[in-house]
């Protein structure tokens, strides 16, 4: 809840919000067949009480490994600050899970360096933000040499 100064003053349960936010748009755009991740409703509680957040992200979870099939979905997104101008954007919901698990990768990433700056004694397992594509070269390119 703490707003720090690496992270512009936002705290990490801001972060946490946000991740959840989008996974929540993307499972209401399995439901209805689109998809506005403008939409976020900023919910306090989710980035003030930890507990509720894990319960949050262990039900995503649940749902996502309940997925049967991929599907279209259609997207709006609002690039205009000046007025309400929405583009539509065809996408499928796998393509906006694969999003989403990167938005959160990204995300964790942020998370990480707060981690480190502000709560140094707290141990972040060693792949936590970091591409799992990273990951994956990196492990590659060492069993190489």
């Amino acid at each position: 809840r703490k707003p720090l100064n690496v992270l512009s003053n936002n705290s990490i349960g801001k972060h946490i919000r946000h991740i959840i936010e989008f996974y929540d748009l993307m499972m209401i755009g399995n439901e209805t067949g689109a998809a506005n991740y403008d939409d976020r409703s900023h919910v306090k509680v989710l980035e003030e009480n930890r507990v509720l957040a894990i319960e949050k992200l262990n039900a995503l979870g649940i749902e996502i490994l309940d997925f049967k099939e991929d599907q279209p979905l259609e997207m709006s997104a609002n690039y205009n600050i000046e007025e309400e101008s929405p583009i539509a954007i065809s996408t499928t919901l796998y393509r906006e899970l694969q999003y989403n698990i990167e938005h959160a990768v990204h995300h964790m990433a942020i998370i990480k360096i707060a981690l480190f700056n502000e709560f140094p004694e707290i141990n972040i397992a060693e792949g936590f933000g970091i591409a799992y594509s990273t990951i994956k070269y990196q492990r590659d390119s060492e069993c190489a040499q």
